[in-house]
């Protein structure tokens, strides 16, 4: 299901997309039924022959400008509306690092840091109700941060950090090898895969508390 807040304008979006579609597609198939029935040949000589209709070239040269323009502009608007500036502040920061071929959080202002392993997926625990900001990074290769909970992804370049923002919705519970890289990164690639679990705003506290306790000394 939709995870964040802006998961459900995504969706939205999305479905503007797939409902023009399918309208497009049906008027597109219908007409050209239309003129196979209405203007098949039906005898030696060809049909009257017209060279130009400037009106009609207008016409369907405009209309799917338009068409394209407003899907740019709502696309622009729900997915610009995620990103951060270096100055905006979260109720909680993630940063998260990828390297071939795992993930690594680290949590902010806690501390809390969760590592994938060869042997063990990394799991990323948020909160129901909090504004998220992820600062995503990686040191090697081009990665990408897909959640599809989140109904977004982001790409993660070598040396450079890109940031954006989410609201958790209400939404808890577990969401096993959910997480994935998105962007082919070599040999192991497949295995580059991260448990998300949404959580209680308490639940989330004591988690973080039992985490900093067991990396105490």
């Amino acid at each position: 299901p939709p995870l964040t807040e802006q998961a459900d304008d995504i969706e939205r979006v999305w479905n503007v997309f797939l409902i023009g579609a399918l309208v497009l597609g049906a008027l597109v198939v219908g007409l050209i039924l239309f003129i196979v029935a209405r203007f098949r040949r039906r005898g030696p000589t060809l049909p009257r022959q017209v060279r130009e209709n400037i009106p009609f070239e207008i016409a369907y040269t405009l209309v799917p400008l338009l068409v394209v323009s407003a899907l740019f502009a709502v696309t622009f608007v729900t997915v610009d509306a995620m990103d951060v500036s270096d100055d905006d502040a979260s109720e909680l920061t993630v940063h998260v690092t990828g390297f071939q071929w795992q993930w690594q959080f680290d949590y902010e202002p806690s501390g809390v840091r969760v590592r994938g392993t060869e042997v063990g997926r990394p799991e990323l625990v948020l909160p129901t109700g909090a504004e998220v900001r992820f600062d995503l990074t990686s040191v090697d290769v081009i990665h990408s941060f897909w959640i599809p909970g989140f109904r977004f992804k982001r790409d993660l370049f070598p040396g450079q950090t890109q940031s954006f923002r989410v609201d958790i919705g209400d939404v808890a519970g577990d969401f096993p090898d959910t997480g994935v890289c998105a962007e082919f990164c070599w040999l192991d690639h497949t295995s580059m895969r991260f448990d998300v679990r949404i959580v209680s705003p308490a639940e989330f506290a004591a988690w973080e508390q039992e985490r900093l306790e067991e990396a105490a000394p």
